[in-house]
Order: structure tokens, then sequence, then C-alpha cells
């Protein structure tokens, strides 16, 4: 099974914004994808992202062509998983952490295990630490960046993601150094 999954070092960084995005920028491409959730609260926590009812244990619901939301994964489907807070566990697949340019966020991603293959950083304009600070302080590759956006929190809270006009999340193929976690 094809699977990324994306872990935040610490609430509030942005991790299921950033595999919803994900999803999506995937989905749109013409993949078969499947968004998925670990920990409790997970797929709620999707479901209200996207603006749809919470799937039944089992039931896997179509969000948009190609792009379908549930607890359990399509194994012919690219999986794409919200690992919230659970940078400690063994997850399988790529695993990207989530990180913001603050400084509490970096004190916790240092404590993250080196089985991530690279970092997506959701930056906060008007903080002291920038792009390049993060990835010498971290010592992992940024492999995308999300800019905190006002835009990106009005589509979320009006149920609009799915539907509007959105930032692509692309993410780049870890180099072969950072590629331990496979």
């Amino acid at each position: 099974m094809d699977k990324t999954t994306f872990v935040g070092c610490k609430g509030g960084v942005g991790t299921t914004t950033v595999a919803v995005l994900h999803a999506l920028s995937v989905a749109e491409a013409g993949r078969s994808v499947c968004l998925t959730a670990t920990g409790p609260g997970g797929i709620d926590d999707l479901a209200a992202i996207l603006a749809v009812p919470t799937p039944a244990p089992g039931e896997v619901i179509e969000i948009a062509a190609g792009l379908g939301l549930g607890d359990e994964a399509d194994p012919s489907a690219y999986t794409v998983v919200d690992g919230g807070t659970d940078t400690f566990s063994d997850h399988s697949g790529r695993v990207y952490l989530v990180v913001r340019n603050d400084y509490l966020c970096l004190r916790r991603a240092l404590l993250a295990p080196r089985t991530t293959v690279g970092v997506v950083l959701v930056s906060e304009a008007g903080r002291a630490l920038g792009r390049f600070d993060v990835a010498d302080v971290i010592g992992w590759p940024i492999v995308a960046e999300v800019a905190v956006s006002a835009s990106i929190a009005r589509c979320i809270d009006a149920g609009l993601l799915v539907s509007t006009r959105r930032p692509r999340l692309d993410i780049a193929e870890p180099s072969r150094s950072h590629a331990g976690a496979e």
C-alpha cells in the first residue's frame, strides 16, 4: 500500500489541514486517494474540515472525484493519514513532520524520532524564524511549505475547502539520505 502520514510535533500546527490539502492535490492530479486518520477524533476532525458527515466505521464516503474519507483504506488507493500528534508511533510508509516556525514547535520537533523523511513547514509571517532556520535546527529537509492564510481558515470555517481555490500541497520526494522511514 502506498501511504503518506503527516504528524505534528504538537497540537495546533496544522497537521489536519496539511493532510487534507495534500490529499486534495493528489486526487486533483488524477490519482485515487483515501484520506484517513489515527487516534480518537481524527476522522471526525477530517469530516469537519471537509464539511461532510463523519463516515460510519468501515464506511468510505466520496468527498470529491478520486477522494474518499474513511477509517479503512482501499488497498489500491494512495492513502493519506492525518497522524495528529502521534510522532512516536511506528507509522508505515512515508512520514512527514508538520511544524510551524516557532520556538515551542521546534523544541518539540527535536524530540521526534528520526523516522521522519521530511518536514512540511506551516509558516507564519512575522516570526523571527524562517525556512532556513527551521531546516537548520531540525536537520531534516523541508519538502513543502504552506503559509498560514486567513483565506484557508475562512474556507475551512465556511465548509468550502473542497469547492474553492486553495493552495496545492505537492510533496517533493525526499532525498535518499533522508529516506530511512520506508
